[in-house]
């Protein structure tokens, strides 16, 4: 392979590792890829990232060094590589799919657009999997990607959304990866899945189940923060009694909660 996939930033050690690392692979599967552009991709990300982290505190490019990392592992091409560095430039940064497309081509900029749209993919599981399985299957390796990635990290996050990325994972995420013959990455997502709703078993209890139909009562917007608050309430009570009693109580104030959510007292409205 010519050239040398090193970034012209100053990155932490365990970034700098996780280069090397996907310099190494790259050097297995792709010797013939095209390294300056890969590289460019990899800087451009870095520097519209630089300073953002995630919820490990680790620097926010770990993650889709990460996800190219996995998709380099699989052989996958110039193109995929360099979306998957800027997978979510164009969400989480000023940087626009315009801008992408000019340094780095229209097919990118589709790969990248396409991950995108998935994202926005909402409905019924029936709906949810009728649009997944007609998209890009290049697209669908990227997320796929993505999301092993992010359940390889999962227990940053609060417990409500472990809850609901594990779900997510079985149902759609571990059959597209069958789909697209990822047989070792669906393994691997199925037992991370499996582990993660293992953790956070209150959750699945009846107390957690019924507190998590009753945030229907609420506002959408407001449902995901209520949620993972009580659920992260109920996975510290040491007993069985009291998480039942603390579900029971809580339950019983949702109704006068729902109502002043939506209807908030005239001094708390925003004015405009």
């Amino acid at each position: 392979m010519n050239g040398s996939l090193q970034t012209q930033t100053q990155p932490a050690t365990c970034q700098d590792d996780a280069l090397a690392g996907f310099r190494e692979i790259l050097q297995v599967t792709r010797p013939g890829a095209d390294v300056e552009l890969i590289r460019r991709a990899y800087d451009v990300a870095a520097s519209w990232h630089q300073g953002q982290t995630r919820m490990s505190g680790d620097p926010y490019i770990t993650h889709p060094l990460a996800v190219a990392t996995i998709l380099a592992e699989l052989g996958s091409d110039d193109q995929m590589l360099c979306a998957a560095m800027l997978h979510d430039t164009t969400e989480d940064t000023p940087y626009t799919l315009a801008a992408l497309s000019g340094e780095f081509g229209a097919e990118v900029a589709a790969l990248v657009a396409g991950t995108i749209a998935l994202d926005q993919v909402k409905g019924n599981l029936p709906q949810v999997l009728a649009a997944v399985r007609s998209a890009d299957t290049r697209v669908l390796a990227i997320k796929v990607a993505d999301r092993l990635h992010n359940m390889r990290t999962v227990e940053f996050i609060a417990h409500a959304k472990q809850l609901r990325k594990s779900r997510e994972s079985l149902d759609i995420f571990a059959p597209v990866a069958s789909l697209l013959s990822m047989d070792t990455i669906g393994a691997e997502l199925e037992t991370l899945a499996y582990a993660t709703m293992k953790r956070n078993r209150h959750a699945r209890s009846v107390s957690g189940r019924l507190l998590i139909a009753m945030t229907a009562l609420l506002p959408v917007a407001t449902r995901t923060r209520w949620c993972e608050e009580w659920l992260g309430e109920l996975h510290t009570l040491p007993s069985r009694r009291d998480r039942t009693s603390f579900a029971i109580h809580t339950m019983l104030g949702i109704p006068r909660l729902a109502y002043t959510v939506r209807n908030p007292a005239p001094g708390r409205r925003r004015a405009g």
